[in-house]
């Protein structure tokens, strides 16, 4: 029974019920199985304070150690999860180690979770993530998508580390002839991944934060150095034969002879061969991508329209069934650019393909709105579509307004927000205040003869003035959503509220 419980409590990351559960446990006196073991990682894995979690990680582990309990397989994959998850990527890749001293298998499911690891690490999380997928590859353990698409999240989520750090991940990877006289490597040691916590600190402690990263030019489209490192990332298709990292009989020290600035995204995915380079991976290693994969992707090519367009051909091509998470993704990146109208045609492509907007279309589709008509405009649309305006969506729109002073916008927002009863969180309250703040200085400014960081119009005065007239007492009508403990759902009072009635509790408390 204990062990179920905390089986439950490590699925929703309720750490700190779990442990209790397992001081019960030791207070009564009972065996700890493998189950039990997986189940107090797993919370500490999910929990919501990392530190925490991880200060309990430890100690359960070096308990384990004291103890002499004999980790299983899966309760393996469950510390390297739990450490990795929680920072701690060293202590990680040291269970990794032990577990081959054990003779326990090592999978394409160990990999995953140390690919989970490696994104925890947002300095060098990329350089180790190709680490571990070029060591899976060179063990002739096929990689499964899933672990395709956990790296393809260090190469949007991750940097590359300082170039000497990235350089020796790589030439370790696969381990060289021993030379003349070199001391032999014991049995045991000899298929470790030793990544030693202590040379990477030293690394990061000598680079500068300014200092250049690795990218890497190859010496068949380059006849010298000079010729390699001048190549401009800016144009991709002037690298035709960049060397995929990804592979595993590329020779490092023969085909790596530039060196250039790492810092975006789409930089770390020509180390991986572009998209057609990851792509044509895809299609010899017999792969096949899914629709995540594709949106991974979308995050990791030039922020371009074209670039765009070359993705969804490639999707097209491989028989990706695109679904419209995918397009509202692509919808964000064309707004956050000021492409309103590139963004607005997307929902052609939508109706092309027999998708239907959703919830979270209209919310990315609210980035583009600017003005008080077509704020009016789209919530009568939203309406039309039967979809509900919650307090994401007008919080986006209440930004909009407050970037450019739009205090009539601002006012029908506001209306709207009590009229309909939609909730505004602590954001859009503090971009509020900001956004008042800013056209009352520039106003007195304006007043004394003084040149203003802000300018204001004549149309955001009068906005101005009549919003100080209705924003007190709209202070006191409209519900606030206050944060809420993510543990507090899990208390006995709790259990059997329903969602109405946790709402219900919140208003009241949000009403000043």
């Amino acid at each position: 029974m204990y062990t179920r419980l905390i089986g439950g409590c490590g699925r929703v990351g309720y750490t700190k019920m779990a442990f209790k559960l397992y001081k019960e446990m030791r207070d009564r006196d009972m065996k700890m199985t493998p189950g039990t073991l997986t189940g107090l990682f797993n919370a500490c894995a999910e929990g919501p304070f990392k530190e925490y979690s991880l200060e309990k990680a430890h100690n359960l582990y070096e308990r384990m150690e004291f103890k002499g309990w004999t980790p299983s397989n899966i309760t393996y994959h469950a510390m390297i999860k739990a450490f990795g998850k929680c920072g701690d990527i060293q202590t990680a890749f040291r269970v990794v180690d032990k577990m081959q001293s054990e003779k326990h298998a090592v999978t394409a499911d160990t990999f995953a979770f140390l690919l989970m690891a490696c994104i925890s690490d947002r300095e060098a999380g990329f350089a180790l993530g190709l680490k571990v997928m070029r060591l899976m590859l060179w063990k002739k353990i096929r990689p499964s998508l899933y672990c395709y698409n956990l790296f393809l999240r260090t190469v949007r989520e991750c940097g590359i580390g300082p170039a000497e750090l990235f350089q020796d991940l790589l030439e370790t990877t696969v381990p060289k002839k021993k030379l003349a006289g070199q001391r032999a490597i014991s049995k045991k040691n000899k298929n470790m991944l030793a990544i030693v916590a202590e040379e990477k600190a030293e690394n990061l402690g000598h680079v500068g934060a300014g200092e250049p990263c690795s990218h890497v030019t190859s010496d068949r489209e380059s006849g010298d150095e000079e010729r390699a490192t001048s190549t401009p990332l800016e144009n991709p298709e002037n690298l035709p034969g960049m060397p995929n990292l990804l592979s595993p009989s590329l020779r490092v020290e023969r085909e790596i002879v530039g060196l250039a600035n790492v810092t975006e995204p789409y930089d770390r995915l020509l180390m991986c061969g572009g998209l057609k380079g990851v792509m044509d991976h895809f299609c010899d290693m017999d792969i096949h991508p899914d629709v995540k994969t594709v949106t991974l992707l979308l995050d990791c090519i030039p922020n371009t329209t074209e670039a765009e367009h070359e993705l969804i051909a490639e999707a097209d091509r491989t028989r990706v069934k695109l679904d419209v998470d995918f397009f509202n993704m692509l919808i964000k990146r064309r707004a956050l650019r000021m492409q309103k109208s590139e963004a607005r045609e997307v929902l052609t492509l939508i109706a092309n393909r027999g998708l239907r907007p959703d919830v979270i279309t209209f919310g990315v589709l609210a980035l583009c709105i600017c003005s008080d008509k077509q704020g009016k405009e789209f919530l009568a649309t939203m309406k039309n579509a039967r979809m509900t305006v919650n307090e994401e969506i007008l919080s986006t729109l209440i930004g909009n307004a407050c970037y450019r002073l739009d205090f009539f916008f601002l006012l029908t927002l506001m209306h709207f927000a009590i009229n309909n009863g939609v909730r505004v969180n602590p954001s859009a309250l503090q971009r509020i205040e900001e956004a008042k703040q800013r056209a009352r200085k520039a106003i007195m400014d304006n007043e004394r003869g003084i040149e203003a960081k802000y300018k204001i119009t004549e149309y955001a005065e009068k906005g101005y003035t009549k919003f100080c007239l209705h924003y007190e007492e709209w202070l006191k009508e409209v519900a606030v959503d206050l944060p809420q403990h993510p543990w507090e759902q899990y208390k006995p009072e709790n259990a059997l509220k329903t969602r109405r009635e946790f709402l219900e509790e919140a208003e009241k408390a949000g009403r000043v």
